[in-house]
C-alpha cells in the first residue's frame, strides 16, 4: 500500500509540472502572437479586424490574441512557475515518503541471524 501511494504522489508531481510547462508553451505563444500582430502594418491590422470572420484560423488567432491584456499574461506566467515549482517538490518528494517507517519497523525487529548459526 506504501508503494502505491508513494506512485500516486509521483503521478500527481508529474501531472502538475506537465500543466506548468503547458501553461508556459502558451503563455510563449500568446505574446509571440500579440509580438507579430504589434509588428504589422496598421491598415493590415484594420481590414483584418473588419473581415475577421472571413480570416484564416492562424489570422483570428493571432488577432484574437493581441487583445489578451498584458496583466493576465503576467499571472498566468506566474501561475505557470508555481504549478512548475510545486510539481517538482512533490514529485521528488514523493519515493521518500514513508521511507522513515519502514527503516523504523526493521530496526525493531533486530538484526537477522547468520544462516550458518
Amino acid at each position: 500500500m506504501n508503494g502505491f501511494a508513494r506512485w500516486c504522489v509521483v503521478v500527481l508531481g508529474g501531472v502538475l509540472l506537465g500543466a506548468g510547462v503547458v501553461l508556459h508553451g502558451q503563455v510563449a505563444l500568446a505574446r509571440f502572437l500579440r509580438d507579430e500582430v504589434d509588428n504589422t502594418f496598421f491598415l493590415w491590422r484594420v481590414i483584418g479586424d473588419a473581415t475577421f470572420a472571413f480570416q484564416g484560423s492562424e489570422t483570428r488567432m493571432a488577432l484574437a490574441m493581441a487583445e489578451v491584456p498584458a496583466d493576465a499574461l503576467v499571472a498566468s506566467d506566474r501561475a505557470a512557475w508555481a504549478l512548475v515549482l510545486l510539481g517538482v517538490a512533490v514529485a521528488c518528494v514523493g519515493p521518500m515518503l514513508g521511507v522513515g517507517a519502514d527503516i523504523g519497523r526493521r530496526a525493531a525487529k533486530g538484526p537477522k541471524s547468520p544462516k550458518g548459526a
